[in-house]
């Protein structure tokens, strides 16, 4: 008797964990895969971010409307980001957007009028998961991140 039990209690476990990873296949076949982790890695959001995304999106607000050929991060950041969201809510939203840009994922319909609508960007994953999360992580609005913006250029670093 105490011999089926323990086989039944050593079983559940492994088969919670079969019947868990069945459900998560099935509802994330068409979805893209998200790292939900706070970003360890400051430095590569930074540079990630100044390669791929400030040509256009430059922290600062240089030149007026006129001058620039989309809205600098910051404001991609207030746009997306909600008081008391959850990682996934802010990350998931943009990663779908940068990969297939279209006007129905956009939360920035201003932007799309003011620059027209973003070309779509061949970013590896990893790199796109490790920017948003940078992204959520920082305010880049603040004068704490200016500094370390300011501070990252004067040390040379260079875009990707």
């Amino acid at each position: 008797m105490i011999t089926k039990r323990l086989i039944i209690l050593s079983l559940l476990p492994a088969l919670l964990w079969i019947g868990i990873l069945l459900y998560l296949h099935q509802n994330n076949k068409n979805e893209v895969p998200i790292q939900l982790q706070k970003s360890e890695q400051n430095l590569e959001g930074l540079v990630l971010m100044d390669g791929y995304c400030f040509a256009c999106h430059h922290p600062g607000m240089r030149g007026g409307p006129a001058g620039r050929t989309a809205p600098p991060m910051f404001r991609v950041r207030e746009h997306y980001l909600r008081e008391g969201m959850a990682r996934e809510e802010f990350v998931g939203p943009i990663i779908a957007y940068v990969q297939h840009p279209s006007q129905d994922k956009s939360k920035m319909p201003g932007a799309i009028r003011n620059f027209g609508l973003m070309p779509p960007l061949s970013v590896d994953q990893k790199d796109l998961t490790t920017i948003v999360n940078y992204m959520y992580d920082h305010d880049l609005a603040s004068e704490e991140w200016n500094e370390e913006w300011r501070q990252f250029k004067k040390l040379g670093n260079q875009p990707l």
